[in-house]
C-alpha cells in the first residue's frame, strides 16, 4: 500500500479538487482507494455529500474510536471508499496529545492495508504545520499542487526546504511531484510561471500534466461529484486527472507494485 498526501502552503489552489478527482481515476484504473479529509473544514465531504457533516471519521479516529471499519464509507464505485473528516469540534474539545498522533495515522494506514486498500491519498489543511505536518510525515509520497501565479515561484523553493527538513527529522516522504493548478491557458502570466518553474525544477520534479482553470471543476463541487460524472459522457477535462493517475503510477512505484504482486498462468503446463 501507498500513502500519498497532498499539501500546499496556501489555500485556494484546487487541492481539494484535485483530491476527490485523482482519487476517483485510480479507483476506476483497478486501484482500491481510500479518500481520506484530514482538514477540519471538511471540503471533500462536503464536496461529495453534505449528509457526511453528521458522520464519524478521521477525527474521531484520531481521538480514540477504535473501529475503523465502521467509519470508511462507500461509494458506488467499489474501489474508491472515503473517510471524511469526522466530528472534529467534539474531538477537538476532548483533546489529543502531540504524541499520540503519529501513533494513531501509523494505526490508520495499517487499518487501511488490512482492509484491501491499494492506495491512500489524504487531503490537508493549508500549511506545512500542526495536523498538516504530522500527516505529511507519516505519508510515503507527497503532491504538491501550485497555482499558477508568480507567489508560486517563490513559495516552492520554502516548500522544498521544509520537507527536507521533515526529512532530516526522520520522515521518509518523498516529493511525487509539483503539480501546477489553475492554469490559465490564454493567460501570459500564467504561462510564464510555469515555464519558470519548469527551467528552475529538475526536470522530473514537475508532473507533466497541468490542471486547467475551468468552471466545469467548480460545477461538479456544487453537484458532489468527479468532474468525470458531471455529465452522462465525461467531459474532455476529465482526462486530464486519468493521465495524471497514470503519471503517479509511475512516480510513486504503483506500477511496479502490481506487476510484483500479479502472477500469469502458463498457456502450456
Amino acid at each position: 500500500m501507498i500513502a500519498i498526501a497532498t499539501a500546499s502552503q496556501k489555500g485556494g489552489v484546487g487541492k481539494t479538487t484535485l483530491c476527490i478527482n485523482l482519487a476517483y481515476s485510480l479507483a476506476r484504473r483497478g486501484w482500491t482507494t481510500l479518500l481520506v479529509d484530514t482538514d477540519p473544514q471538511g471540503g471533500v465531504g462536503l464536496s461529495l455529500a453534505r449528509s457526511t457533516r453528521t458522520k464519524q471519521g478521521f477525527y474521531d479516529f484520531l481521538s480514540g474510536e477504535r473501529d475503523f471499519n465502521k467509519l470508511v464509507l462507500p461509494t458506488r464505485l467499489p474501489e474508491l471508499q472515503i473517510l471524511p473528516t469526522g466530528q472534529y469540534d467534539q474531538c477537538a474539545r476532548r483533546g489529543w496529545s502531540a504524541q499520540e498522533v503519529p501513533v494513531r495515522l501509523a494505526d490508520l494506514l495499517r487499518a487501511a492495508e488490512l482492509r484491501g486498500v491499494d492506495c491512500v491519498i489524504m487531503d490537508t489543511a493549508a500549511g506545512l504545520n500542526g495536523m498538516s505536518e504530522s500527516v505529511v510525515k507519516a505519508c510515503d509520497y507527497v503532491i504538491l499542487p501550485q497555482q499558477a501565479e508568480p507567489l508560486a515561484v517563490r513559495s516552492v523553493p520554502h516548500m522544498l526546504e521544509t520537507l527536507s527538513r521533515f526529512r532530516t527529522e526522520g520522515a521518509g516522504v518523498k516529493v511525487a511531484g509539483i503539480l501546477m493548478t489553475m492554469v490559465l491557458g490564454e493567460s501570459q502570466i500564467s504561462q510564464k510561471v510555469v515555464a519558470e518553474l519548469r527551467a528552475m525544477l529538475p526536470g522530473d520534479m514537475m508532473f507533466d500534466q497541468v490542471v486547467p482553470r475551468m468552471n466545469s471543476f467548480l460545477e461538479a463541487s456544487a453537484m458532489g461529484v468527479p468532474v468525470a460524472l458531471l455529465k452522462k459522457n465525461p467531459p474532455p477535462e476529465a482526462l486530464i486527472f486519468d493521465q495524471l493517475a497514470a503519471e503517479l503510477e509511475q512516480r510513486a512505484g504503483l506500477a511496479q507494485e502490481r506487476e510484483s504482486t500479479e502472477s500469469h498462468a502458463s498457456l502450456l503446463d
